[in-house]
Parts: structure tokens; C-alpha cells; sequence
């Protein structure tokens, strides 16, 4: 069966996995994300050179920022701020010497999921990863909804304050899982670098009023934005994804909030159906290969 080289770039590291044409991951690697544009071609050549001694047919890239997965051109690469109007496809193509595609990280989520996830078989749905920021894709009648100016999905930049212009106020922010941890470490007086999601979420489980608190005022939040995409798209299911996604405490929160919200307003609405991603962290991975295999036809 045909393999690929299938590699998910992120803020920190790039993970990298051999997988076939039917999803299966025989091999999975992680090196550190890289900080110019030399050693990011570099580390994709450092990954093909870990599998030389497999067949694969080609290289499958994830990566932030506003990408055409039909040219290979990269208008800006997110955080990866020294990509800026290039042609990552080809450049990394006359590196490696084997075909190349390359997708945005949401917009390859909402693939994996629509592919081997809680997205199968739908035929309109929305894939939501939330990590430092926000990230996710569309799927509109059983094919990725790219936008006009390939922007569609990028979620980040809605609004949670119309009164305010204010940066802090986008969803990325609002709705990160960063914020989470930071606003507590506020509230138990520590600094930011000695609190994170699992130890939040540790002192959730246990039922500390200050956790919970700050859990049901964000997935409040968090909900209001899933009732306006429910209502903008109307999607059959809405995944989340990311690593808080693991916390069966999220979904209670979350679906208490929902629930709330329809059953107080005079008209009726349509309630979200909101599933945990069932891909983990291994969704990029695979909406990168079935970009792959779309783009060439496959």
C-alpha cells in the first residue's frame, strides 16, 4: 500500500508520521518547529531523510497561516512570520525531489475529521481546534470550504466585544485554552509559566470553586460563539479538537451552557451537536495526507 511522509507543523514542534493511503500511522517522529526559512527547509529535508529507507510517494504538509493548497503559495505563514508570499510547494519540491502539497492547520483538521473522524459522513460540518489560538475548518456539502480569499475558518479573528476593538477581545484569545491557564494563574497568585491546562483541569476534577468558576465562565462564552456558527452555517456536527478536548468536564460545561441559551429564547433554535474530536492530535496529520491525495487526484 502507498505510504507518504506526512508532516504537522505547529507553534513549537513539527510532528511528522509515515501513513497510507487508508489513514494508518506505522511511524510518528517530533522535532523542534523551525525559525527561518533556511532550517525550515532543512527540517522538511532532516524528515524525508529519517524515512529514505521507505517507499513513500510524497510529502503531505500542515502548516499555519493563509495557504493555497492549489498553488502551493503561502501568503503569510502565522506564526511562522518568515514565510511571507512565497511558494512553499515549489521551493520545497526542488529541495526534496518528490511531490509536495501543502494546507492550512484548521482547514487540514477539519479534512482528517471529515475523512477518518466525527466528521464522517457529514455532509456540512464544522471543525473547531483550540490550542494557543483558534483554529478550525468547514466543510460545506462534503468538500472544504476554502473562501473567496482562502480565509474561511479562521476563527481566530471573530469578535467576542462588538463595543470593543480592543485585541484582546478576539476569539483567539478569548476562547484559547491559554487564556485559561493565565487567568488562573492570576487568581492563585502564581506566574503564568507555572500553570498550565492539566493542572487546571486537575484542580476542575477536584471540584475547587475558583476552577470551576473560571471553567463555566469561559465555556459560557465559548457556547454563545457555537450558537452564532450553528446559526451562520447550520452544520450537522461540530467537533472540537486541541488538547483541552480530553476533558470530559469541557463538554458538561459547554452543553449545560448550550442548552441554556435554546431554552431561553422566545423563538426557536437549532441546538448544536458537539463532539470531541476523536483524532487527537494525529487529525492534521491526516487532513495533510487527504489534501495530498485531492490535490493530485488520488
Amino acid at each position: 500500500m502507498t505510504t507518504y511522509i506526512c508532516i504537522d507543523i505547529g507553534g513549537s514542534a513539527v510532528k511528522h508520521a509515515l501513513i497510507n493511503t487508508a489513514g494508518v500511522i506505522s511511524t510518528t517522529g517530533e522535532v523542534p518547529t523551525p525559525t527561518s526559512l533556511e532550517t525550515f527547509i532543512a527540517t522538511i529535508k532532516d524528515i524525508q531523510a529519517i524515512y529514505q529507507d521507505t517507499q513513500t510517494k510524497g510529502i503531505a504538509i500542515s502548516m499555519p497561516g493563509l495557504v493555497d493548497s492549489d498553488t502551493g503559495h503561502v501568503i503569510h505563514g502565522g506564526a511562522l512570520t518568515f514565510i511571507q508570499n512565497l511558494n512553499i510547494r515549489d521551493l520545497l519540491q526542488e529541495a526534496c525531489h518528490v511531490p509536495v502539497e501543502i494546507e492550512n492547520d484548521g482547514k487540514s483538521a477539519a479534512l482528517g475529521e471529515h475523512w477518518l473522524g466525527n466528521l464522517q459522513g457529514v455532509e456540512n460540518g464544522i471543525a473547531l481546534v483550540i490550542g494557543t489560538g483558534i483554529g478550525g475548518g468547514i466543510i460545506v456539502h462534503n468538500k472544504l470550504l476554502r473562501g473567496h480569499h482562502l480565509g474561511a475558518g479562521e476563527f481566530s479573528y471573530m469578535r467576542t466585544n462588538s463595543e470593543s476593538n480592543d485585541f484582546n477581545y478576539l476569539f483567539a484569545i478569548q476562547g484559547s485554552s491559554q487564556i485559561l491557564s493565565n487567568t488562573y494563574a492570576e487568581i492563585k497568585g502564581l506566574k503564568e509559566q507555572d500553570m498550565n491546562g492539566k493542572l487546571f483541569f486537575e484542580d476542575v476534577n477536584n471540584d475547587l470553586p475558583d476552577a470551576t468558576s473560571l471553567l463555566n465562565s469561559y465555556t459560557e462564552k465559548l457556547a454563545k460563539q457555537l450558537m452564532n456558527l450553528q446559526t451562520i452555517l447550520d452544520p450537522e456536527i461540530i467537533t472540537i479538537g486541541g488538547g483541552i478536548s480530553s476533558q470530559e468536564r469541557l463538554f458538561t460545561s459547554l452543553n449545560k451552557h448550550i442548552d441554556e441559551i435554546v431554552s431561553s429564547f422566545p423563538l426557536p433554535l437549532i441546538k448544536p451537536t458537539v463532539k470531541q474530536s476523536s483524532l487527537g492530535n494525529k487529525a492534521n496529520l491526516l487532513g495533510a495526507l487527504a489534501n495530498f491525495q485531492s490535490q493530485v487526484g488520488e
